[in-house]
């Protein structure tokens, strides 16, 4: 899972991008794409989201069936899909907050 910048100013770390293994890192020279629409990054959240989540519930059934021994991969999954669902909820609830503030404006 590689989380997408929303700004084409925030470039991932090097070091963390080899801890992680990431081999779909922003390079430096590399510009992301701009012009996407708020809907794009909220869709582009939720699927994050929902592939560290299904990460995490394929990792956790293995361990269980005793396929894999491999707690350390386990961890990183459950913590980049804890990470991956708390952004998505704190940009959903900035965007009501936004919202709800642009509804008590006087016109």
């Amino acid at each position: 899972m590689f989380i997408t910048p929303m700004t084409p100013h925030i470039q991932t770390l090097e070091a963390v991008d080899k801890i992680f293994g990431n081999d779909n890192a922003v390079k430096e020279t590399e510009k992301p794409e701009e012009g996407g629409t708020f809907l794009d990054a909220m869709l582009g959240l939720w699927n994050q989201a929902e592939e560290a989540q299904a990460a995490k519930s394929e990792d956790m059934l293995n361990i269980m069936l005793g396929d894999t021994d491999s707690i350390e991969q386990l961890q990183i999954n459950i913590a980049k899909a804890e990470i991956a669902t708390e952004l998505l909820v704190n940009v959903k609830n900035a965007a009501v907050d936004a919202y709800n503030e642009i509804m008590r404006m006087s016109i």
